[in-house]
């Protein structure tokens, strides 16, 4: 478990420098497990930069057995995670557009805080507790507000409140602009990711290259390519506890033609230009596939901490 600075220090801190959002949802074992080594070694490499890793194992909290029987498959290397100082783990919890029972979400948040050690396959005691929670399909309609403060507010005040803590993250997931009524959700999260699109109008759903997935842009209609003017949509006063994810990050499928590198260094330096909490930019699917070049966890990090003049 770190050690949390209080929201208001969180937000100073964010301002200043713009981490990297990673939802590595995949399993840990064999290739996965490769691919979580990697996200590993280059938070060392970069440890200037901030880094937020959501963990969702098996679609998230609340578990029917908690922690889940294959929490031994996750233990080192989550660890790994844990054990730098410029990494906060988020336990993933989908609210279904705030369709979910409200009590459901705290169970899963309570089940997240009862997460200490777990010995791994290694042998080793891992730390697999989590720094704060990752509220996925969030909506922000002014009738969900209440909903989503409460959550908010309990996940704040049941994680710090565990030996040791001294706060907690909260991330919240419309994945498009905040509603003008819902503003004040700003004030109880640490990010609210405003622009979760793809890069290419033909780039494809899934988390693997899969020639049967159909395109997802334009098919899902919140699907807009993102291009540095997509920055526009997030508010300047919002920017510090706004987060950007960017998927899907080629420009053709047939034949597979990955986007420069030159484009991804543009729109990386406009996205920390724009002064965000966190972002990521994934190159095909959205929760794995973190080696692939040129949007790997190595360059997108190398990126970001050289737009920041953090090498």
């Amino acid at each position: 478990m770190h050690l949390l600075l209080p929201l208001t220090a969180l937000a100073t801190v964010a301002s200043a420098t713009v981490g990297i959002l990673l939802p590595i949802y995949r399993y840990p074992v064999g290739d996965g497990k490769l691919e979580w080594d990697s996200v590993a070694s280059v938070a060392v490499t970069y440890s200037k930069l901030p880094f937020y890793i959501v963990v969702n194992n098996e679609g998230g909290a609340p578990y029917s057995k908690n922690p889940p029987d294959n929490i031994i498959d996750w233990a080192d290397p989550l660890g790994a995670l844990n054990s730098k100082s410029n990494v906060q783990t988020l336990g993933y919890i989908a609210t279904t557009f705030g369709q979910r029972p409200i009590a459901e979400v705290k169970a899963g948040i309570d089940q997240y805080a009862t997460w200490t050690t777990q010995t791994g396959w290694s042998g080793a005691v891992d730390d697999i507790s989590v720094d704060g929670i990752f509220f996925d399909e969030t909506d922000t309609d002014p009738s969900k507000l209440d909903y989503n403060k409460e959550i908010a507010q309990y996940a704040r005040t049941v994680l710090a409140g565990r030996p040791g803590a001294t706060g907690a993250i909260v991330v919240l997931n419309p994945g498009v602009p905040v509603n003008s009524n819902s503003y004040s959700l700003f004030d109880v999260a640490d990010a609210i990711v405003q622009i979760e699109t793809c890069h290419a109008p033909n780039s494809a759903a899934g988390g693997a290259l899969d020639p049967d997935k159909k395109p997802r842009c334009p098919v899902e209609p919140k699907y807009t390519p993102f291009t540095p003017a997509s920055l526009d949509a997030i508010r300047e006063e919002h920017a510090a506890r706004s987060a950007v994810i960017v998927h899907d990050y080629y420009d053709s499928w047939e034949p597979y033609t990955p986007a420069p590198l030159a484009t991804l260094e543009a729109d990386v330096k406009a996205i920390v230009k724009k002064g965000v909490h966190s972002f990521y930019v994934t190159q095909y699917g959205y929760t794995a596939n973190f080696t692939q070049e040129p949007a790997s966890i190595a360059t997108v990090a190398k990126l970001a901490a050289q737009a920041q003049g953090l090498l």
